[in-house]
């Protein structure tokens, strides 16, 4: 079955996995947000979680453009799907996108291998809100977490 995007968002997102951080790299936010993943209780095996996260990386940036990075996985070790997000006080130089911008948003999507078209869904998801400058320039002007969280929200 296919979720509409609010229940997909609600069902992948809580408030306790959006983040403002003040990491230095790619790697290092990478590494936070697999670990607080890892702590939610939905991943059985956060090494392997961590690998599929790293090797996808390896294989082609996650930077999608405008700021933003959806390092994302599906593996078997995740319950159901996960999502947690990450606004970094700066600009990560390092976090190579498709259109040489640096990455400041940070979405990571966790999900098992059987759960394609909701994976697909939610990664659309997070497009259509990421897409509106409105959103992006709401989402980094947060002072909380509670705060993106809703931005997040309402922007479906």
């Amino acid at each position: 079955m296919v979720e509409t995007g609010t229940h997909l968002l609600d069902a992948a997102l809580s408030p306790q996995r959006v983040f403002l951080t003040r990491e230095s790299s790619k790697e290092n936010i990478l590494q936070f947000l697999v670990n607080e993943l890892g702590q939610c209780g939905e991943v059985d095996d956060v090494q392997a979680l961590h690998t599929a996260i790293f090797t996808r990386e390896s294989l082609m940036s996650t930077g999608i453009g405008l700021g933003i990075g959806v390092p994302h996985a599906r593996i078997s070790s995740v319950r159901r799907m996960i999502l947690a997000v990450a606004v970094n006080n700066q600009p990560l130089d390092d976090y190579e996108a498709i259109d040489n911008l640096p990455v400041q948003i940070v979405f990571m999507v966790a999900g098992r291998p059987d759960q394609q078209s909701n994976y697909v869904r939610l990664l659309a998801v997070l497009s259509h809100v990421v897409k509106q400058e409105s959103n992006r320039k709401a989402i980094l002007s947060a002072s909380s977490p509670e705060e993106i969280y809703q931005t997040i929200r309402q922007a479906l």
